[in-house]
């Protein structure tokens, strides 16, 4: 297990206090950070037996925030501590199980020495789990090809069993537009499913690797949803309307685009009878270039009064 403390600034913040895709920034550099240590070897050095650059990419991704550790609950200046846990796959595919919370919260079960992260652990505290899989780029950013590490020792992480590993799910999600997490819910189909397009900016939407970076398709996403659900803007007299924050998401990556691409994101809206507070998305992400489905994802948000600070709603 590797410990990270972070006291929350602007650059992991927005509106609403911890920003969803600022957070994944945060895990995902956690994430890199322990597997760098676990093979003794940068991130960046990683190669193909022939010299080709290796990155370590996302396809799946899952969050859980507790009611009582919403995302917006944490705001500028709370002390963090995030537990890390890492697993491999053949040398292939990594990865890593996280929890985090304020730092008093966490204490008392960071002493207890934790090997592995249970199922009330994941209740309790805000949760996140990332898998990685070795991928070298072959013709540009939108044909990534899985590759092996050449030189590199994995024998030191924990094993990530082959009936745990998410990547078969994620195939078959790719086939079915489903990832499990919306059953129960019926789509609301008084929102028209339009394509939301989105233009890449290389500067802001590509990482150190020149690809566009896995955390952003979560911004792009919450644009897309915010003018699928929110066409107009609130009446005068009947207030701001209520903010919506992530309780659980699932994500699957199946590509990526081109930095001169664009990507055309379709959201659908699901509501359930007994979840009156609370709101659920689909969101197909597509490249222009050649329509392929790139990422797949499923949210559930709770509806919060908006923060007296801003009056932006949405998200």
């Amino acid at each position: 297990m590797d410990r990270y403390d972070l006291v929350l600034g602007m650059a992991q913040t927005n509106y609403l206090g911890l920003a969803e895709h600022l957070l994944l920034m945060q895990a995902g550099h956690c994430h890199w950070s322990s597997l760098a240590r676990a093979v003794n070897t940068p991130m960046s050095a990683l190669r193909t037996v022939g010299g080709q650059e290796i990155y370590a990419t996302f396809y799946y991704i899952e969050e859980r925030f507790p009611d009582h550790a919403l995302p917006n609950t944490f705001q500028l200046d709370d002390s963090l501590a995030f537990a890390v846990f890492l697993r491999g796959f053949k040398g292939i595919a990594v990865e890593s199980e996280t929890v985090f919370d304020r730092v008093a919260r966490l204490e008392d079960w960071l002493a207890t020495a934790p090997t592995r992260i249970s199922t009330p652990d994941k209740m309790t505290f805000p949760y996140v789990r990332m898998a990685t899989i070795f991928i070298t780029p072959e013709g540009g950013n939108s044909r990534l090809k899985v590759a092996s590490p050449a030189g590199v020792d994995f024998s030191g992480l924990p094993l990530l069993p082959n009936d745990e590993n998410p990547y078969q799910m994620t195939r078959q999600a790719k086939e079915t537009l489903d990832l499990g997490l919306l059953e129960g819910w019926t789509e609301d189909r008084d929102h028209a499913s339009q394509d939301v397009i989105h233009a890449i900016d290389i500067d802001r939407d590509t990482n150190g690797a020149g690809i566009v970076y896995f955390a952003n398709y979560v911004a792009f996403m919450n644009r897309a949803e915010r003018e699928t659900i929110d066409p107009m803007p609130p009446a005068p007299a009947a207030g701001p309307k209520a903010v919506r924050v992530i309780q659980q998401r699932r994500i699957a990556y199946f590509g990526n685009a081109s930095t001169s691409d664009r990507i055309h994101t379709r959201v659908r809206v699901f509501r359930r009878e007994t979840e009156a507070a609370k709101i659920a998305f689909r969101y197909e992400m597509r490249r222009e270039e050649d329509g392929e489905l790139i990422c797949l994802s499923e949210a559930i948000k709770v509806l919060c009064a908006p923060p007296v600070r801003a009056t932006a709603h949405g998200g």
